[in-house]
């Protein structure tokens, strides 16, 4: 079998789409240590907090589980289209993750500041485990992917949560690698735009 890790992802997603099930299977573990990478770093890169409560395992489980159901349901024509779902499901669950920890938080706080009003103790700041705002600015980061145009959301996707370098995205993608890069800065220009914090977002 050819070397090349994106001629052999190809090979399984043929083998998949002809009907093979064990190629699905296979696809995905030949992809998880990347998925794991990435699902690391935008743990503790984007959401501190929900790294606190929860491990990179259960992180890469539930993306593992979301991607086996969906590919279920469709058959990514190319690699590319298979890591922008990859992308997808693993954005999906952090912001999931996200949305039920700050309704946790926002419990503890009510119960925090029930407690306070009976013994006149009001609980510092620094008791808690996040940056609201921070988070925030995160969670806002990564819903406004969808808002890109599809080139610029088919570049972003594979170059920010996949880590592809660009000039693999340009392959491809078929793209010039000047395009990618040009993609590129226009979409990490508009999810910054409005941002009250975007530093470090890139």
């Amino acid at each position: 079998m050819n070397d090349d890790p994106s001629i052999q992802l190809q090979a399984l997603l043929d083998r998949m789409r002809a009907g093979d099930e064990a190629a699905r299977r296979q696809l995905l573990e030949r992809a998880c240590n990347r998925l794991r990478r990435l699902a690391g770093k935008m743990l503790t890169g984007s959401f501190p907090a929900v790294a606190q409560r929860h491990e990179l395992d259960s992180v890469v489980h539930e993306t593992w589980l979301r991607l086996l159901q969906a590919l279920e349901n469709t058959d990514p024509p190319t690699v590319a289209d298979f890591f922008r779902l990859a992308a997808h499901k693993i954005r999906q669950v952090l912001l999931d993750m996200a949305d039920r920890q700050r309704r946790q938080d926002g419990r503890e706080v009510q119960q925090a500041l029930g407690e306070s009003s009976r013994d006149s103790t009001v609980p510092e700041a620094g008791q808690y485990t996040h940056n609201p705002a921070r988070l925030a600015a995160w969670t806002e980061f990564h819903q406004k992917v969808a808002t890109l145009t599809d080139n610029e959301r088919a570049v972003f996707e594979l170059h920010y949560y996949t880590e592809l370098p660009q000039a693999e995205i340009a392959s491809l993608l078929g793209l010039p690698p000047r395009q990618v890069s040009r993609l590129w800065i226009a979409a990490t220009d508009k999810l910054a735009e409005g941002l009250q914090d975007a530093a470090g977002l890139f």
